[in-house]
């Protein structure tokens, strides 16, 4: 169980931050797993590691009948956030009104172009 949950935590740890996990994001995201969500084994989740599908789109569309992928985000999330390597994903040190508001218009599209990725994935490899 822990060499899926490693598995799982380095594609995911990928998916987000577009780098590999360290050693010790992957030590505490299993760590959490079977703290908070008992293994948190889903044969879905599996499906999306092991066929590489984008858990990001896949969780907008699924956001609500899929919980455990929503927790496992989250968990990743938490244990990354509290790093100061990781502080550029969660801050931003940009200045100006012009650049946020860019910034937000981007974020639009690019949520508009992750739910309709996250339909047809969810649809062709039958996820629900």
């Amino acid at each position: 169980m822990d060499a899926a949950l490693e598995d799982e935590a380095r594609y995911l740890h990928w998916c987000f931050f577009g780098r590999a996990a360290g050693a010790r994001i992957v030590e505490r995201y299993v760590a959490a797993n079977e703290a908070c969500l008992a293994g948190g084994h889903s044969a879905l989740l599996e499906k999306i590691v092991a066929r590489r599908l984008d858990p990001e789109a896949i969780e907008l569309v699924l956001r609500g009948k899929l919980p455990l992928l929503t927790q496992k985000i989250q968990i990743l999330f938490y244990l990354a956030e509290c790093q100061s390597d990781y502080y550029e994903y969660f801050v931003s040190q940009k200045a100006g009104r012009s650049a946020a508001l860019l910034a937000l218009a981007g974020s639009l599209l690019k949520t508009a172009y992750k739910y309709v990725k996250g339909a047809y994935l969810v649809r062709r490899h039958r996820l629900v």
